[in-house]
């Protein structure tokens, strides 16, 4: 509980008695109501407080209207500054001497007399205090005063009668008028109009598309049974992938869980910060095509144009806008299958021999992902199982035919235009990032048309047990 701090009241024109008071706080004002009643229209109604706290008396300035000074120097609206020994408040024509004996505060009310208004004082005690307010005492007074403002409103003012009208007096409702009161120019309207919509405007070409969303593609809006990739349907429902607090990556997560895909990606893309919005586009009409687009965004992203970086990494134009085999001058020129991919290809790590060094285990990676794993196409010669062997690539092994395998490459690694035998999201007559660089590499159902029977089962049971492991951290 808190303690009351002693106050001792006097008013020295009247004659009355001092009047001692014990409470946490004193009201200075106009109000009738208040602990100090100082009658004059340069007084606020609620002018100041003083507040006991921690055996320090405080002074609190509550109006912004009137000035309130101690020892000549001005305290600013809703300031406080420690009450000492022979200080002088001065509110209106009103002076308050102050006085400390022991723990009792005296407030000693007096009349001032115009143009001897504490000049002398204020050059002894304006250079220095004796104490100081520190900002968290300040701010915990602000909140005393403000509540015990609300808790003191009355109408018993000067302006405000509370007295009965007399009887035969005519009663006129005052109702206050506009004349008086300075009126909004109507410059701040017109630039509000022109400041707003100069900045709708631009956010407008910058974003169109938050201002004239385009329908969801086909895939999001029809109810799909047994997909292989989704297992909730969207049905067109914007709260499916829209919450409050949660971004669209969570709903992409939740929704795509199904047997054949797993929404992971690469590491180099989680790294980077790259998520399911970055590629794979929405509300862009009906028939666009969503996996085309993540194709596209390949470039789009790794260019030479793109300033950006990622992770703190530059990313530019990959392969000198072409593709083919890596391999330059007998050097592989790339950096391996990736420890996600492989998990999906058991047969890399079925080869493992104990590679001789780092060219040994490029060579080996390449090979174990096309040799024996995969069906010779149409127009290349395959084994006697017809399945992808050395001599599919290579017409020549002493020295090693290099030269082919640029042709053969393409044969697999793109879809010419018109064509229905090679998934169509690879995009024909130019640069096809995803045909070699593999995303979501958990996915069970990539390039299934050209894998034996053997690997689809091997890489399904691969795939399998590597989503049980991930659920299960």
């Amino acid at each position: 509980m808190a303690q009351n701090g002693k106050f001792r009241i006097t008013y020295s024109a009247t004659g009355v008695a001092p009047l001692a008071v014990e409470k946490d706080a004193l009201l200075i004002g106009r109000l009738k109501s208040g602990d100090i009643v100082l009658d004059h229209l340069a007084v606020s109604r609620i002018h100041a407080g003083i507040n006991f706290l921690d055996s320090t008396y405080f002074l609190i300035n509550l109006s912004s209207s009137n000035v309130l000074t101690l020892n000549g120097r001005q305290l600013a609206s809703q300031s406080t500054d420690v009450l000492s020994d022979g200080d002088i408040i001065q509110i209106g024509p009103f002076a308050i001497v102050v006085s400390r004996t022991g723990g009792e505060l005296g407030l000693t009310v007096q009349p001032m007399i115009e143009g001897t208004a504490v000049s002398g004082i204020a050059e002894r005690r304006s250079t220095s205090r004796t104490a100081s307010v520190n900002q968290a005492t300040a701010d915990v007074l602000k909140v005393f005063w403000e509540k015990r403002n609300r808790e003191k409103e009355d109408w018993g003012t000067r302006i405000r009668p509370t007295a009965k009208p007399e009887p035969g007096k005519a009663a006129i409702n005052w109702k206050p008028t506009g004349d008086l009161r300075r009126p909004w120019r109507i410059g701040i309207f017109v630039w509000t109009i022109v400041i707003f919509g100069v900045l709708g405007f631009l956010a407008f070409k910058k974003y169109p598309q938050a201002y004239a969303e385009k329908p969801l593609a086909n895939p999001h809006v029809q109810n799909i049974e047994n997909s292989l990739i989704a297992n909730t349907p969207n049905a067109n429902s914007c709260t499916t992938c829209h919450t409050p607090n949660e971004p669209v990556e969570n709903a992409c997560i939740k929704c795509h869980q199904a047997s054949g895909f797993h929404p992971s990606n690469t590491k180099a893309h989680e790294d980077a910060g790259i998520t399911c919005v970055a590629c794979h586009k929405q509300h862009e009409g009906p028939d666009f095509q969503m996996t085309a687009s993540s194709i596209q965004s390949c470039s789009q992203c790794h260019n030479d144009a793109n300033k950006n970086t990622y992770n703190g990494k530059a990313v530019r134009t990959a392969h000198d806008g072409s593709y083919g085999y890596p391999a330059e001058n007998g050097t592989w020129k790339w950096k391996g299958v990736y420890r996600e991919v492989a998990d999906a290809i058991p047969e890399i790590n079925m080869s493992a021999t104990g590679d001789a060094d780092e060219q040994a285990r490029l060579s080996r990676h390449f090979h174990s992902v096309h040799v024996a794993r995969l069906k010779a196409p149409q127009g290349l010669p395959g084994d006697s199982r017809g399945l992808v062997s050395c001599s599919t690539c290579h017409k020549s092994f002493d020295p090693v035919d290099r030269v082919t395998p640029r042709v053969t490459c393409s044969v697999c690694h793109t879809a010419q235009t018109g064509s229905n035998v090679l998934d169509q999201r690879f995009a024909g007559d130019g640069v096809n990032c995803i045909s070699c660089h593999v995303q979501h590499p958990y996915s069970a159902d990539r390039w299934q048309e050209f894998l034996t029977d053997g690997a689809v089962r091997r890489r399904k049971e691969s795939v399998e047990k590597k989503i049980s492991q991930k659920q299960v951290q």
